[in-house]
């Protein structure tokens, strides 16, 4: 019989072992959208001139991407820039380590968003949006656009799971 090494000695990957789930994905979804809306409110109080010409940078690659694999890794490092702007390495931290959870999460709503509308357009104008009220430190209306964009985020994903 053989022996399995303790737990500690096992290089445990939490994401193999989830279950994907339509609750989890919601619940997933929602915790996202908290902490990404924090991370807006914080990045707008932070946002150095620095920091909003990298913004400016990311949105234009994305602007100019048409391969929608290329798209969706710009989404997220503009997401991810947000959340470093935002100076909390706590918020940092748990959405990095989400990250390996959001990757498909974001692909796959980006594709569907493509296939049912043949443009990401909505999604595109909230990055903008959002992008607008960090640089200009309104954290009240980078909050608003975080969360429309997150309902926006969820409410694709619904459908997704109605039509699966």
């Amino acid at each position: 019989m053989s022996k399995k090494p303790p737990l500690q000695n096992q290089r445990f990957k939490w994401w193999e072992h989830v279950t994907l789930n339509n609750g989890y994905l919601r619940q997933n979804q929602q915790f996202r959208a908290a902490l990404e809306r924090e991370a807006a409110i914080l990045a707008a109080r932070k946002c150095t001139p620095l920091d909003a010409a990298e913004l400016w940078v990311i949105l234009a690659r994305l602007d100019a991407a048409e391969d929608e694999k290329i798209r969706g890794e710009l989404d997220r490092e503009l997401h991810k820039k947000i959340a470093k702007i935002a100076d909390n390495p706590m918020v940092y931290s748990v959405l990095a380590a989400a990250d390996q959870l959001t990757e498909s999460i974001v692909s796959g709503t980006r594709d569907y968003i493509m296939k049912k509308n043949n443009s990401a357009r909505e999604v595109d104008d909230q990055h903008h949006r959002l992008v607008e009220a960090i640089i200009n430190g309104d954290a009240e209306q980078a909050e608003r656009c975080m969360s429309e964009h997150m309902d926006t985020i969820e409410r694709y994903m619904e459908e997704m799971q109605k039509k699966s």
